[in-house]
């Protein structure tokens, strides 16, 4: 053990043990630091290991462990730095912050019940774990942050709507914006971004693009004008701008949609010529005069006519673009974030610790989340800092506004950019 003071490392300078901690949960061991002119102060430093019940041998290298060598733990918290671990790995992959902080608390009674102990009462509240999220999440989640965009992104997003049960009104709450990146020579790509915002229009659009720097040679997405909007105004308009390709399967599902309201079978030529017709512009002209000059398809010519200059200069340039040509790959991942949040989607309302939560989902599909390597991050983390450490998640608190005689305080939710009572009913 070092003193974590400037200069108290020096020759000269001594640390030795100082009795026991108790008043923080887990025991843990003091230290004292002895100047050579006989001066001393007590610490326990920004990680201190906590008291074993007995002496025991580690698991993994069989070396003995002496009793005060156990497990590492913030000096003023009352849990291990391998259990914020572990809940952070949890609520990663769709565990709730109450599930995660009871299993916390669980591990830390029975280590009181080691230490012959009576356990504290469980409260059945999230508070603790989503404090850890604000906390640790950006601390994990650093060595995995993309540092420019690539060559291809892939833009999509979802959103969460709350229904009002009285009146069968709904009203969006937030959304989740995604981006999947393809760097050049490469094929399957990655998360590359997730985001969450009150709206998924052009301004939250070019907010998330602003947020890296580079510039793509191509943006695959849907007809979604939010996704659109935020390209150019990030990135221009006109010659320079970066192009934008409209996803081909849907394109495609939409044709064979309007063939179907055509009653065209599926034996029919149209449905040959419309399988090559977003590959290159013949393909493409060939489809359109074989719609065009068939009786049988209005509705079909009806959709042509409405694609047609759009496809025309997106199927011309097609083949000097970089070969990605659909947003299948950022639908996956957004579909499992839905099915994750959508049940619980009322409790999230402050967007500093949804994006940081959503920082650890995307260690999840990068197959990055990772108990020991999440503990070895938060520990060099609490090391860096010291014992002055600021609690950095008390810095995302969304405000109270103020109150008065006639009006009560108001909480506004930056998720969901609006106030609390909005949001209230009877």
């Amino acid at each position: 053990m070092s003193c974590p003071r400037p200069g108290h490392s020096a020759p000269g300078w001594r640390v030795v043990r100082a009795g026991r901690q108790v008043t923080a949960g887990r025991t843990r061991q003091r230290w004292w630091c002895l100047s050579p002119d006989g001066t001393r102060h007590r610490f326990v430093g920004a990680v201190a290991r906590t008291e074993h019940a007995a002496e025991s041998v580690c698991w993994e290298c069989d070396n003995p462990v002496a009793r005060h060598e156990g497990p590492v733990a913030p000096s003023e918290f009352e849990y291990l730095v391998r259990e914020v671990a572990g809940a952070l790995v949890s609520v990663g992959q769709g565990m709730t912050y109450t599930e995660a902080a009871v299993r916390a608390r669980r591990l830390a009674d029975r280590a009181r019940l080691d230490r012959d102990e009576a356990p504290k009462p469980t409260p059945k509240n999230g508070q603790t774990v989503s404090e850890w999220v604000g906390e640790f999440a950006p601390v994990v989640a650093a060595r995995y942050e993309e540092t420019e965009w690539p060559e291809t992104i892939v833009c999509d997003s979802t959103r969460f709507l709350y229904t009002n049960s009285w009146t069968g009104r709904s009203k969006q709450l937030f959304c989740v914006l995604a981006v999947w990146g393809y760097p050049a020579g490469d094929p399957v790509g990655r998360l590359w971004r997730l985001s969450a915002g009150p709206t998924q229009g052009r301004d939250a659009w070019a907010e998330l693009l602003s947020e890296l720097p580079g510039r793509p040679k191509l943006v695959v997405c849907d007809r979604d004008y939010g996704i659109i909007g935020g390209v150019q105004k990030h990135w221009g308009r006109g010659k320079n701008a970066v192009p934008h390709h409209l996803c081909e399967h849907h394109m495609f599902a939409r044709a064979v949609a309007a063939l179907d309201r055509d009653h065209i079978p599926f034996e029919d030529h149209l449905h040959d010529l419309v399988k090559d017709a977003f590959h290159s512009l013949a393909g493409w002209e060939a489809f359109d005069q074989a719609v065009c000059s068939d009786p049988r398809t209005p509705a079909t010519r009806k959709w042509v006519k409405h694609w047609r200059k759009r496809m025309r200069a997106q199927t011309a340039r097609r083949a000097t673009l970089p070969p990605h040509y659909s947003n299948g790959a950022v639908e996956a991942p957004l579909r499992t974030i839905a099915a994750m949040l959508d049940r619980r989607k009322f409790a999230f309302r402050n967007r500093a610790r949804m994006i940081a939560l959503l920082g650890l989902v995307r260690l999840r599909f990068l197959r990055a989340d990772n108990e020991r390597a999440y503990a070895e991050d938060i520990r060099a983390h609490l090391v860096a800092a010291g014992d002055q450490r600021a609690r950095r998640y008390r810095g995302i608190y969304d405000p109270w506004g103020p109150s008065s005689k006639t009006k009560p305080r108001v909480r506004t939710y930056s998720l969901w950019g609006t106030s609390s009572v909005e949001y209230t009913w009877n």
